[in-house]
Order: C-alpha cells, then sequence, then structure tokens
C-alpha cells in the first residue's frame, strides 16, 4: 500500500510540474523507494551560500527483480523532455555513438564523461537557464547491471553553457582557500578525482585531463593550467604500471601534442609534461 500510495503522489506531482521537475521527481522518487541502496554521493559547489555552478553525484543499487519497468520510466521521462534543447540516449547497442563531455566548474575545469562504457544505458538532457542565458542545467542518469543488481547513477549539473560563455573566470588562492574573481569561495573539490584500479580508469581519467588541458588556454586561466598539469604528472606518477605498451605510447604521444601546443611557453608547464612523460617510461 505504502509503494501505491508513493506512485501516485509521484505520478500526480509529475503531471502538474515542468518538463524539467519531471526529472527532478523521478530522481526523487528514486530516493524514497525501501528497496534501493545508496552506495556513494558526491556534491561540488563553487559557493556554499549562492552557487554558480555545482554538480550532484549519487550512486545506488537495487536488486534486478525490483528494477523491473523502471527502464522504461526513465526513457519515457528524459525522451519526453520538450522543454530540453538537446537529449542524449546511448545504449549497449549503440556501439558506433560517440561519447560526451558535461562541463563544469568555475572554469569549466571538471567535466563527467557519458557513453564511455559499452555495457551501460545512458540518458542526459540539458535545459537552459530561463533566469540566466549563460548558465544550463544538465541532468543525466546511467544504468548497468552487476551480478545480482541494478547499479544507478544520477547527476544534476549547472553551470556555465560552453555554447554561450567565451570569458573565462579567474581563481586564486588566498588565505588558504581557492576564490574565483566573483568572490566565490570553491568548495567540495578533496573527492572530486576518481579511484583508478585499472588500465581503463587509467585512460578515462587521462583523457578527460587531457581535454581539459588542452581546450584551457585563455589568458587568465594559469591557475587551471597548472593544477591540470600537477593531475596529470600525479596520476602517471602513481598509476602509470596499470598501463599496456600500447597505452603507455598512446599516452606519451597525447604529452608531446600538449607540449607543442603550449602556446604560452610556460617553462613549468613543459616541465611538468616533460615529467610526465618521464614516469611514464619507468
Amino acid at each position: 500500500m505504502k509503494r501505491t500510495i508513493i506512485l501516485c503522489a509521484f505520478m500526480t506531482m509529475a503531471a502538474m510540474a515542468s518538463a524539467q521537475s519531471n526529472i527532478e521527481q523521478l530522481f526523487s522518487s528514486l530516493d524514497a523507494r525501501e528497496d534501493i541502496s545508496l552506495l556513494s554521493k558526491n556534491h561540488y559547489e563553487d559557493d556554499t551560500e549562492k552557487p554558480t555552478t555545482f554538480c550532484h553525484y549519487t550512486e545506488t543499487e537495487m536488486p534486478k527483480p525490483a528494477f523491473c519497468k523502471l527502464e522504461e520510466s526513465f526513457f519515457k521521462t528524459f525522451t519526453g523532455e520538450k522543454d530540453a534543447y538537446n537529449i542524449y540516449r546511448k545504449t549497449p547497442s549503440d556501439e558506433a555513438k560517440p561519447e560526451i563531455s558535461i562541463p563544469y566548474g568555475t572554469q569549466n575545469e571538471y567535466s563527467v564523461i557519458l557513453g564511455s562504457h559499452a555495457d551501460h544505458n545512458y540518458l542526459a538532457a540539458f535545459f537552459h537557464d530561463k533566469t540566466d542565458s549563460h548558465k544550463r542545467h544538465a541532468y543525466a542518469i546511467a544504468w548497468y547491471e552487476k551480478g545480482d543488481k541494478v547499479i544507478i547513477m544520477r547527476y544534476h549539473i549547472y553551470g556555465d553553457d560552453p555554447a554561450r560563455v567565451e570569458k573565462q573566470r579567474v581563481i586564486t588562492y588566498s588565505a588558504g582557500k581557492v576564490i574565483d574573481n566573483n568572490g566565490y569561495v570553491v568548495t567540495g573539490l578533496e573527492n572530486l578525482d576518481p579511484t583508478i584500479n585499472n588500465d581503463i580508469d587509467f585512460m578515462q581519467r587521462f583523457g578527460t585531463l587531457r581535454t581539459s588541458f588542452a581546450s584551457t588556454r585563455l589568458p587568465g586561466s594559469e591557475l587551471t593550467r597548472t593544477a591540470l598539469v600537477m593531475k596529470i604528472v600525479d596520476l602517471c606518477k602513481k598509476h602509470h604500471k596499470l598501463l599496456t605498451d600500447n597505452e603507455r605510447t598512446t599516452c606519451d604521444k597525447s604529452l608531446v601534442e600538449l607540449i607543442k601546443g603550449n602556446s604560452y611557453n610556460d617553462p613549468f608547464i613543459v616541465g611538468m609534461l616533460e615529467e610526465a612523460r618521464i614516469a611514464l617510461k619507468k
């Protein structure tokens, strides 16, 4: 009886809500289920009181039999969003479909990549912020089977729309804190780096850092480039032994290209990229 009441209440609210709220109601309905277990949760935001960008992530699991018709409701909710300016959908049968990156952060220095796992299902919907033409909301959900469980990952990402924002913010250190040029204190950075367990984790992380570094070229982004290159060095030094010979070669070639594309000729950046190359060869 309790589940029936929850389901009826959800359907009533969803019918009355806006298109964007339909996804939010879907996420809330998952949290209300008694047969779902929380695995991990991470909330990033650039300011605790008035965030201009954030990424809210939740990973849960539930028994396969309980998952039942949820998959159908996921597809129906996301693909039925008429207010969304873009919908992304990828299933295990869509091997040729490219992955997408959803950036966020004070300078779009972080990103969530969807579509990289062949056995995952992915859905994402993008909405322009009606109160700020330079901002957007991105909602995403991914799920896959693991043994007798179904793992469900959810994201709500808010920040600059890369297609509409050209000027990057400048972030600096002050009194041990990271502050952008609007005075917002950046928080939630401590748990952003993913766990590296194998070569696939390494390559995915390396690819994200490489793309972020290559796209960070505007004046005033020196701090971001420095942070990214140090993450690349740290990744290569700690986890290079996970790679195959071909993966090492691929990463080394990518680092050489980053060095060639360093238009600012920053000796520190070049030196750290070379340090990453040395670490790969050990």
